[in-house]
């Protein structure tokens, strides 16, 4: 019958070991794989035994009519969280103290009284009555127990400060929503502005062509002026013929004053018309500069959104979202000033179209009242026609003074027609400013953009969390298991040499070679590694969920990892002794160490590729996971299965053979 451990033999006492003590030493390495599975296996979930606390102190603030309690937000998210894996409790300082102190509580997070007005102060800082400078940084306290888990603090820090990020992003999204309303504001105010600049426009070409119809009257009073002086200057040198002509010059002065009638209350309309004009175009156009004025500055809103992604760095945010950011500060900074330089050239041809209208009503009213003086004379001047037939004295006279009129009646004229002729250049200049004001304002109302509320809500949220990460990774657990086999297979052949002779008593009296004494020495020891590895494979299975297939290999890497162990330990303790099983329990902390996290000191990162466990580790995992690192794994172990078994050989070997020297001692 087939008796594996009735050849062992206790390490530093007689008589084989009983079987009480191999199962004690199979049991090692099954305690060793469940508990550490069982403890580490998710470390993320929440089982209910670890509890963090929430002090809050925070004041909520008030901002444009809305209570925003940020830290209340925070405990909220905090307490309320189903993702986290500590229990959350809302408490005071003191018991948060008193906890934190005896380890009731992995961690504190205190949130100060100031954390709302600090959370806002960027939004408040940026207002009409704001000052820049003002704005800062939210701090949240967070305190961690020196009596809990060593991985507790990180842990509960980390769940804190993603409750925190998520918050932030909130605040961004709410200040990104404003800037975005802002330009809505904008549009509207153009909007205005480009209605009102059309019906400008409207009025100014009415103006326009009233002006040069007045422009056309002009010019034909100014050629009836000029022939009236010309026949008044043949009247005074040819007084001689005036006797004979007097009644021709009275029956043509007869119709002189109707006309010059007609005339002045025609300029009279004009001037009521262009006053009338300006009564309604001045005060339209100082509205619309006064509604052009209360437009926000575009390099204001520029600065401010500076001002955000400047802050994002230095707040915590993500590289890539603080640099698309920027670039979006970038972009709009560099638009600020054309939409600024087009807001102030609209309103330069606003107050030069209200300046050239308020100018055209007053040269039409002076127009009228020169007309009004020359009516008014006018009968004077037929009376002294009618008078310059009762003598040739008075008509000479009468003649000279006519000349006189009838010359500065001429010159007046050609004064009128030049100035009308100017009015209308300007109306027409007025017409064409007014309709490029129409057009410019009209063309800047559609550079600005508007957004419905659900468009500032996508865009708010983009912005406030630009980028986002795709991550494939495998649990703490599933990466755990083959370093937790790994440690107990290890521990096991650490133990059996422990407790068993790696070399048996016999050697110098027994017949049988050497290899069959260094196989029956490690029988029992290989043995309990082979069960110990299918004890290890029975627990990673279910827990892992592998198929026939991955189970057949792990069981198979962790039986060559069992047996090259058993030989590394047989042979350690056959050559050294002690200070071999030393040597093993250093091979067992550096296992431990290594195999956690891959940031280590580049020392210690030096011997991960040469300690014996390294590839039991890639190969149960590939074995488990899938990957590469399988037969890299089997033939470093299959290495170190060699050179194990190739050591004990040789010094059971040369251990049976006496030199002079011991037998002299002996």
């Amino acid at each position: 019958m087939f008796k594996p451990f009735n050849n062992s033999a206790r390490a530093g006492a007689a008589g084989p070991l009983t079987w009480r003590t191999w199962a004690g030493l199979i049991l090692i390495p099954v305690l060793a794989m469940g508990l550490l599975t069982w403890a580490l296996w998710n470390p993320d979930a929440d089982h209910g035994t670890a509890t963090a606390a929430v002090v809050n102190l925070d004041d909520p603030v008030t901002v444009d009519g809305q209570t925003i309690p940020l830290g209340r937000e925070l405990a909220g998210d905090l307490t309320d969280a189903d993702d986290s894996a500590y229990t959350w409790v809302l408490t005071d300082a003191d018991d948060a103290a008193s906890g934190l102190a005896d380890g009731t509580y992995t961690a504190v997070v205190t949130i100060p009284k100031d954390f709302s007005a600090k959370g806002t102060s960027a939004a408040t800082a940026t207002g009409a009555s704001g000052n820049p400078a003002d704005a800062a940084k939210a701090v949240l306290d967070i305190e961690t127990s020196n009596a809990a888990g060593a991985a507790d603090p990180a842990l509960s820090e980390d769940v804190a400060l993603a409750t925190q990020r998520t918050l932030d992003g909130q605040v961004v999204e709410t200040y990104l929503d404003n800037v975005y309303v802002s330009f809505n504001t904008i549009h509207d105010q153009l909007s205005d502005a480009a209605d009102g600049a059309a019906e400008l426009a409207d009025g100014t070409s009415q103006l326009a062509d009233g002006a040069a119809e007045l422009s056309t009257a002009a010019g034909e009073l100014a050629t009836g002026a000029d022939t009236l002086a010309d026949a008044t200057a043949q009247l005074e040198t040819g007084s001689a013929g005036l006797a004979s002509g007097l009644g021709e010059l009275d029956d043509a002065a007869a119709d002189l004053p109707s006309a010059t009638r007609r005339l002045a209350d025609g300029a009279e309309q004009v001037a009521q018309g262009n006053e009338a004009l300006a009564a309604e175009v001045v005060p339209l156009a100082n509205e619309i500069i006064d509604a052009i004025d209360a437009l926000p500055s575009a390099a204001n809103a520029a600065a401010e959104f500076q001002g955000l992604a400047a802050d994002c760095t230095s707040e915590g945010g993500d590289a890539d979202f603080c640099s698309a950011l920027q670039d979006a500060a970038d972009d709009f900074s560099a638009d600020a000033g054309e939409i600024d330089g087009a807001v102030a050239s609209v309103r330069a041809k606003v107050v030069e179209t209200r300046d050239a209208v308020a100018a055209l009503a007053a040269g039409a009213r002076e127009v009228a009242d020169g007309n009004e003086q020359l009516a008014d004379q006018m009968p004077a001047l037929v009376a002294g026609i009618s008078d310059a037939s009762d003598g040739a004295d008075e008509l000479s006279s009468g003649a000279a003074q006519t000349n006189d009129g009838a010359q500065e009646l001429a010159s007046g004229a050609d004064q009128l027609a030049d100035g009308s002729a100017e009015v209308a250049s300007g109306a027409a200049d007025v017409d064409d400013g007014a309709q490029e004001l129409a057009t410019g304002l009209a063309d800047g109302r559609d550079q600005i953009p508007t957004y419905t509320e659900s468009e500032r809500a996508h865009l708010s949220s983009v912005a406030a969390d630009p980028t986002t990460a795709s991550v494939d990774r495998t649990g703490f657990g599933e990466l755990s298991i083959a370093l937790f086999a790994t440690i107990a297979l290890w521990a096991l052949a650490l133990a059996v040499y422990l407790v068993t002779a790696a070399v048996p008593e016999d050697i110098l009296t027994s017949r049988a070679p050497t290899w069959r004494i260094v196989l029956r020495a490690a029988l029992p020891g290989a043995t309990a590694a082979a069960l110990a590895a299918a004890a290890i494979t029975a627990i990673a299975v279910p827990v892992m969920g592998l198929g026939i297939g991955r189970a057949l290999t792990f069981l198979a890497v962790a039986l060559l990892a069992a047996f090259a162990f058993t030989a590394l330990n047989q042979a350690l303790v056959a050559i050294f002794g002690r200070a071999g099983r030393l040597a093993s329990v250093a091979v067992l902390i550096l296992t431990i160490a290594l195999g956690i996290v891959s940031t280590l000191p580049a020392p210690l990162y030096a011997l991960v590729g040469w300690i014996p466990t390294h590839g039991a580790v890639i190969a149960l995992r590939a074995a488990a996971l899938g990957g590469s690192g399988l037969a890299t794994g089997i033939t470093q172990l299959a290495v170190w299965l060699a050179i194990g078994a190739l050591a004990t050989i040789l010094v059971t070997d040369r251990r049976r053979n006496l030199s002079t020297r011991r037998l002299r001692l002996g």
